[in-house]
């Protein structure tokens, strides 16, 4: 990593003062960038906030709060498998901490987990990258991975915030275990096959970081984090020419799958019977891959608007919120710096990590996705391939700012490399932001209206804005490299490096103060006037909100910070539709939600019934509210939206005696599209058996066949007292689930399928009691892997394995001062690449640029031409086309 000169030494791993100042400097940056949360005066709302992490939190704290962990919620989709769902995080060690036993309100337990998962990742990082550098250049690399783009990207993403911790964690624990400390080189050495304690720990610990990442609940950081894994495994076996590498790594990836087992394998059983089996189109993957024409973005934060003062003119052409790469210059010049150990076995591989990284980004613009797009576990929006990238700029710039803080490390052409990339970058950004702003500035009077003359103005006030302290921010960074590059050894080059983490603070915390808004916490705790208007209603059963105006993320919050005659948004009326997953937080059930991985069976539900007002009869839907404009006559106007009664609602639980059979869920979803309205007096059910004619006696035809009452109900048990006078079905307008079983007066019945997403229980004649309980589908096969690898961990960390006598050959965990001799003075601790390897990382440094020049050109009739695959992606200022963009592509969350 660092060369070390006989007067140097390598920073030691003892923590000190140092260590103290910069920790303080990082805790209070974060308090200081989220001052209105931390400190429980607002809460977050924004976005998938509002839409879906938040209520899947306050249930699982109402859950916990009544002495229950129910992992079934009645309150959306007419029933959701919510453990299996996942992003509720039901493992993760926060939920009990924050939500269970803090005593906490729900919203103030919310702001914490944000806030303390990023917290935490900054601690992480910085102790990975502590082992090699010193205080400031960790803090610097911590900065950067902990609040760069990425983080901002996924801030509204609580599960993603989550997961994060898991990758610092995870590498951290594996280099510890198959390498000496840096400090100490002469340390004892043992393979770790031949019982090494310390490689074993650090291959557990690895692996309980990526269980957890599991338990955070969002699958395609696992996915991201283990593929990082692998090639960080795969290059230190090849620097380091030892297999252990790469087969710690690979225990470590299966023994963490293993001890998530009780969370993915429930997950993928609700995965493989959701839409979302059948797969993504190309389309749907690719939508969100990373284009160059946002390199200003990257050294400009503001570049192209934001959406917190509603001038992301860019937004639909890509999801814009998730295009973050931010950086800025200080750092990128850092990492520039960091470069100067690309021969060096640990330092070697980040550049490649940043090139692999930003390829695969381009998603479609690369021809890797030609390719790539059919890997399904990948998932989608391939900008998210960025937390490679920020991770490996962590590192880099850490190396950067080390460099600085040796004396004659920095050498005048290592200066000279970094001014002319950052020159280059510079120059590239204003000449795409001149190409793309070329409408504005030449053609003024094209956006003449009121409403785009207002957001013109919005765009130059924040232009200006963030242009100014960009300029003055790099201005600042770089007089600090200047500074501590050409200073001796004193307290001028300790005082710049010193400086050099709190301008990248600066820097990454001012680009993004508006893209974490907060709301007073009355938001979630004081029901909206529609929820009111609903409650006060003895016979409300579910609701169906519809927010066809009101987005869950207003764009132009911020705006009245740079106009102060922008219009203040009334941010509490985002509640009044009761869209989303907002109507269990006042008391209400929903028969809809905001998640994609809901079963098939309610997804061709609810595309057969869409706008027919039998389907809502069906689903017991008692109320619908819009903030539309309705077309129909009963509707009531409630605050800023329309409520209208169901009057003609069938009860959730009945008996019905009229049938029609199916064998199958697509014939019984052919007979509930032709029975239409009949389906409210016959019940479409997937019996073999057939037990019941399909018409009753002529006598019975018109009654009831007996009556029903719900004697006791939780999340995961309903009981139901039947009384009926003849046989018939007893319908429950709850969802179909493989988890749900059920009793007879005691003994097992098959809960059947009703209107394709519904349950039927066949009772006979007489008086009986039903009931049915919960356990998700594959959860004790989930349990008993995850209790194998409880006992796999244990047995790696405390059982007393064999060691070899030290005097056998092969001998030696890796050393990270192998072919180091003890005698030379000048001595490092990060070895330089051998020449096989060396070769190695120049051919896939090649392989990188060939990918990349194969996805620019192609032959056509004996020519050079651009690829198809730009055509039409480069994209020149208006306001509204990217709106529209949205449109062309069908996209689920």
């Amino acid at each position: 990593m660092i060369s070390v000169s006989q007067g140097d030494s390598p920073p030691s791993p003892v923590l000190g003062w140092g260590d103290a100042v910069a920790l303080t400097v990082w805790t209070l940056a974060v308090l200081t960038g989220f001052f209105q949360a931390a400190t429980l005066q607002e809460s977050f709302f924004y976005f998938d906030v509002t839409e879906l992490n938040y209520p899947y939190r306050s249930f699982l704290a109402d859950e916990i709060a009544q002495g229950r962990w129910s992992r079934w919620h009645p309150g959306l989709y007419n029933g959701l498998p919510l453990f299996a769902e996942s992003q509720a995080g039901y493992f993760h060690p926060f939920k009990p901490l924050l939500y269970g036993w803090s005593f906490l309100p729900t919203w103030a337990a919310f702001n914490l987990d944000v806030i303390g998962s990023i917290w935490l990742t900054g601690l992480a990082t910085y102790g990975w990258l502590r082992r090699r550098v010193g205080p400031p250049a960790a803090l610097g690399g911590a900065a950067v991975f902990a609040l760069g783009g990425y983080l901002w990207a996924h801030l509204v993403h609580t599960s993603m915030v989550n997961a994060m911790i898991s990758l610092p964690l995870a590498v951290w624990a594996l280099e510890w275990g198959w390498s000496e400390s840096p400090s100490n080189p002469h340390q004892g050495k043992r393979h770790w096959i031949d019982g090494s304690r310390r490689a074993r720990w650090g291959m557990t610990l690895a692996a309980l970081a990526i269980a957890a990442q599991v338990f955070c609940g969002h699958n395609q950081d696992v996915v991201l984090t283990a593929g990082l894994l692998g090639l960080i495994g795969l290059w230190n076996t090849l620097a380091w020419r030892r297999a252990t590498p790469l087969l710690m790594t690979g225990g470590a990836v299966v023994l963490g799958l293993t001890l998530a087992s009780v969370q993915w394998i429930p997950s993928k059983e609700l995965l493989d019977r959701s839409p979302r089996a059948e797969g993504l189109t190309y389309e749907q993957v690719t939508y969100g891959s990373w284009h160059p024409e946002l390199w200003p973005t990257v050294i400009w934060r503001e570049a192209h608007g934001t959406r917190a003062v509603d001038t992301d003119w860019m937004d639909g052409y890509y999801p814009y919120h998730e295009m973050n790469a931010y950086v800025g210059l200080t750092v990128f010049a850092l990492a520039i710096l960091g470069l100067a150990d690309r021969r060096r076995r640990w330092g070697g591989l980040w550049p490649l990590v940043v090139g692999l990284g930003v390829l695969l980004m381009l998603g479609r613009f690369t021809a890797l996705y030609d390719v790539l797009w059919r890997v399904s576990v990948l998932g989608r929006i391939p900008a998210r391939f960025d937390l490679w990238v920020q991770f490996a700029l962590a590192a880099l710039t850490a190396l950067g700012i080390e460099h600085l803080a040796r004396t004659g490390s920095v050498k005048p052409p290592r200066l000279r490399w970094a001014v002319l990339a950052t020159i280059l970058g510079i120059i590239a950004a204003v000449g795409l932001m001149i190409w793309s702003y070329q409408p504005l500035w030449s053609n003024p009077d094209r956006f003449g209206s009121e409403a785009q003359k207002l957001r013109t103005r919005w765009l130059y006030a924040e232009l200006a804005w963030s242009g100014g302290r960009t300029l003055i921010l790099a201005i600042v960074g770089w007089w600090l490299i200047v500074t501590a590059a050409r200073a001796g050894e004193g307290w001028r080059r300790r005082a710049a490096v010193a400086a050099l983490p709190v301008v990248i603070l600066a820097d990454l915390l001012s680009a993004h103060w508006y893209d974490a808004p907060t709301i007073d916490p009355s938001y979630w705790s004081d029901p909206p006037p529609t929820a009111r208007a609903i409650l006060a209603d003895p016979a409300h059963q579910r609701v169906f909100g519809v927010a066809g105006v009101a987005p869950s993320g207003p764009p132009g919050h911020a705006a009245p910070r740079f106009d102060p005659n922008a219009p203040a948004l009334d941010l509490a009326s985002i509640r009044d539709p009761l869209s989303w997953s907002l109507p269990p937080l006042f008391g209400l059930r929903s028969n809809s939600g905001i998640t994609p991985i809901i079963p098939l069976r309610k997804h061709l539900f609810e595309e057969a019934t869409r706008g027919k007002p039998w389907g809502l009869d069906l689903e017991g839907v008692s109320h619908v509210v819009t903030d539309l404009t309705p077309t129909t006559p009963g509707w009531s106007r409630v605050a800023n939206c329309y409520l209208w009664k169901n009057e003609t609602v069938l009860p959730r639980v009945r008996l019905i005696e009229r049938v029609a059979y199916a064998d199958s869920m697509e014939e019984a979803l052919t007979k509930l599209n032709a029975l239409g309205p009949q389906t409210r007096i016959r019940v479409v059910v997937e019996d073999r058996s057939r037990p019941l004619p399909l018409d009753p006696a002529e006598e019975h035809q018109g009654g009831t066949p007996g009556d029903v009452e719900v004697v006791a109900e939780e999340p995961e048990r309903l009981v139901v007292r039947v009384k009926a006078a003849r046989p018939a079905y007893l319908v429950v307008a709850d969802a179909h689930d493989p988890g749900w079983s059920a009793t007879l007066d005691g003994l097992p019945v098959p809960i059947l399928p009703a209107y394709v997403a519904q349950r039927a229980i066949f009772v006979p004649q007489g008086s009986h009691e039903v009931v049915m309980t919960y356990e998700p589908a594959h959860w004790r096969l989930g349990l008993r892997l995850t209790g194998f690898g409880v006992l796999v961990s244990v047995g790696l960390l405390v059982w007393p394995w064999p060691r070899r006598a030290p005097g056998r050959k092969g001998n030696g965990r890796l050393s990270e001062s192998s072919n180091v001799v003890a005698t030379v003075p000048s001595q490092t601790f990060d070895p330089e690449l051998e020449p096989m390897t060396r070769g190695a990382s120049r051919f896939a440094a090649g392989m990188l640029l060939v990918i990349l020049v194969g996805s620019l050109v192609t032959w056509r009739d004996g020519t050079p031409a651009i690829q198809e695959r730009w055509s039409g992606s480069w994209h020149r200022f208006t306001w509204g086309a990217g709106i529209d963009a949205i449109g062309k592509v069908g996209v689920g969350r």
